[in-house]
């Protein structure tokens, strides 16, 4: 009788320790994301979505398992510890304040402004007069005074009718790459520069929607630039109401086949478009590795990744420094759409730089939010 009831009370443990193992694996996945191409397995990647969710109830199993004096609080920790990286990629303190204009004007410093302007609102996604939108849009991109603007998904008119390259010019950006074009308008990312512009194009195999570079001449220095916009995840209303139900399901009770058929159409398009952003960033350090590229680059833009993934740890193993971290504050989310609301506009650097101030802007022109930057020449010493 006495091995039966310990029998039974060892299954009734085991069953309890489910769910803090299932929040353990999460969190083991989420350290994977970073150096599993996803190519070969896709599993993390997607744990990475939930790493906030997980880290909190990690957190809170340690705890808890600490409180009993249970030996498995060192597991949760050694699992949040593992994950520091994706921490820190997180959730910043408070950073630096802006400089003043005097000071990053200053022979050695720039400002830099990335933004997926969402076609400057051409379609109206954006509540309000359009082109009011797109010129209130422009008027905030010349008050902040970037010398090196980088947009993505631009859009302009050829006639003139919806156009914004000559405010622009009127702002002091008298440089600028060439975007991609068809009979009507211009479209794609665009870099505006105050600085000259020695050489430019795109990667090949990918467009100028994809990415396209700049070399400038910066005070007498080479910096290259790249302009991203890695592959979306192509979700559409049949994915966003998909979404919706997901989060009323007790409202609106739905067929399990209706959920299967959703789930699996949204986990198609996000492991397709997980798997090209891979590729987009292994062509992307190709390209500068087998270009002649100065020391200095910096890669600005909207990657459709978060933190915790393959896309952005690549980067970061290969030499380059994520501004928000260095600089940043908050959570620094930069994605205002219904999913995924993370952080996935990014400008990180290497070389012969250093970060000043870093800010995500909370401004409603789009559906991204803008980021600012201030560089300098790294500190003899550092």
């Amino acid at each position: 009788m006495c091995a039966k009831k310990n029998k039974r009370h060892g299954w009734l443990h085991g069953l309890a320790f489910l769910p803090a193992a299932l929040v353990a694996t999460g969190l083991l996945c989420c350290f994977l994301a970073r150096h599993v191409n996803p190519q070969i397995l896709f599993f993390p990647s997607l744990a990475g979505f939930a790493f906030p969710v997980l880290l909190l109830l990690g957190m809170g199993f340690a705890i808890l398992y600490l409180l009993f004096l249970k030996w498995k609080f060192v597991l949760f920790v050694t699992c949040v510890a593992l994950n520091y990286p994706n921490i820190v990629a997180l959730l910043r303190g408070k950073g630096a304040p802006e400089p003043a204009k005097s000071e990053w004007a200053e022979p050695g410093r720039f400002k830099v402004m990335s933004y997926n302007v969402r076609l400057f609102n051409f379609y109206g996604e954006i509540p309000g007069e359009k082109e009011h939108i797109k010129e209130q849009l422009l008027d905030y991109v010349k008050d902040q005074d970037a010398d090196i603007v980088c947009f993505q998904e631009y859009y302009e008119s050829k006639d003139g009718s919806f156009a914004s390259s000559r405010t622009l010019r009127q702002a002091g950006y008298l440089h600028h790459t060439r975007p991609a074009a068809n009979k009507n308008f211009y479209y794609g990312n665009i870099i505006y520069s105050k600085f000259p512009i020695l050489r430019e194009g795109s990667l090949q195999g990918m467009s100028t929607f994809d990415v396209v570079f700049a070399d400038l001449l910066v005070n007498k220095d080479t910096l290259r630039v790249y302009d991203i916009h890695l592959e979306s995840n192509r979700f559409d209303n049949t994915d966003k109401r998909f979404f919706e139900t997901l989060r009323t399901a007790s409202a609106t009770p739905v067929k399990e086949m209706n959920y299967t058929h959703g789930a699996r159409r949204m986990l198609g398009k996000l492991k397709k478009a997980t798997v090209t952003r891979s590729e987009q960033v292994r062509q992307i350090i190709l390209h500068a590795r087998t270009t002649h590229a100065p020391s200095r680059i910096l890669v600005c833009g909207d990657m459709n990744d978060q933190p915790v993934s393959f896309s952005y740890g690549h980067l970061r193993r290969n030499g380059f420094t994520d501004a928000f971290v260095e600089a940043g504050s908050g959570f620094g989310q930069s994605y205002r759409g219904y999913y995924p609301s993370y952080r996935i506009d990014y400008v990180l650097y290497q070389g012969n730089l250093d970060v000043v101030f870093f800010n995500t802007r909370n401004v409603d022109y789009s559906d991204h939010k803008p980021l600012t930057a201030v560089f300098s020449r790294k500190k003899t010493g550092k």
